[in-house]
């Protein structure tokens, strides 16, 4: 497990935001996957409030409420995204997905992000992210070799999938791990074997 060394939280920031804007046509997001998600997850509980961390342009809110709107469920979806290009897109925040709003404290049904390789502290991001669970609540995180190959000032975290496992189901109950093949389709630049680590608190 390796996390890149910054020498303050701004050259992170600024690193993060020219990151978003060098990439700001590309997408990670698999719809396909996210219909999946969105299957597995109406078969445990109906979410009302799913929060996606790190969304660049927002796909991942469109692609959430498309697939529970085919379920016949109407949710409310919230990206956040650190650049101040967020407010470009529907359904998006500009903020450091480090950070808790107080009214999101054990009140999201669902966190969903495929970005924790973004992270710079990716053990107090989790426990924030965790925090913000209601009582049956889950965290989903994509994990892929594509995006946990590299640590460099954009991409600071990156692990082997054995080592993303424990670093997920050490202090946290590992409910499921679903599997998936990314389509490029729909404009992503990216595809190949999508790993979805389901997680509640214990």
């Amino acid at each position: 497990m390796k996390i890149w060394n910054y020498n303050s939280y701004e050259e992170y920031k600024i690193a993060q935001i020219n990151g978003n804007k060098s990439k700001i046509k590309n997408s990670f997001v698999d719809p396909i996957s996210i219909d999946m998600l969105c299957n597995y997850i109406s078969k445990l509980h109906t979410p009302e409030f799913i929060l996606c961390h790190g969304t660049r342009r927002g796909l991942e809110q469109q692609y959430f409420k498309d697939s529970f709107s085919k379920l016949n469920i109407n949710v409310n979806v919230l990206g956040t995204e650190i650049s101040s290009t967020a407010t470009n897109y529907p359904n998006t925040i500009e903020w450091d997905f480090h950070d808790v709003k107080e009214e999101w404290v054990s009140n999201v049904d669902i966190v969903y992000s495929n970005s924790i390789d973004h992270s710079y502290k990716p053990h107090d991001c989790l426990r924030a992210w965790m925090q913000c669970l209601n009582k049956n609540g889950l965290c989903i995180l994509e994990y892929s070799v594509i995006c946990n190959s590299v640590c460099d000032p954009t991409d600071p975290f990156s692990s082997t999938l054995e080592e993303f496992t424990e670093f997920v189901s050490t202090d946290y109950t590992l409910v499921d791990t679903l599997v998936t093949n990314g389509k490029k389709d729909l404009g992503l630049t990216h595809k190949g074997i999508r790993h979805f680590f389901i997680l509640k608190n214990k």
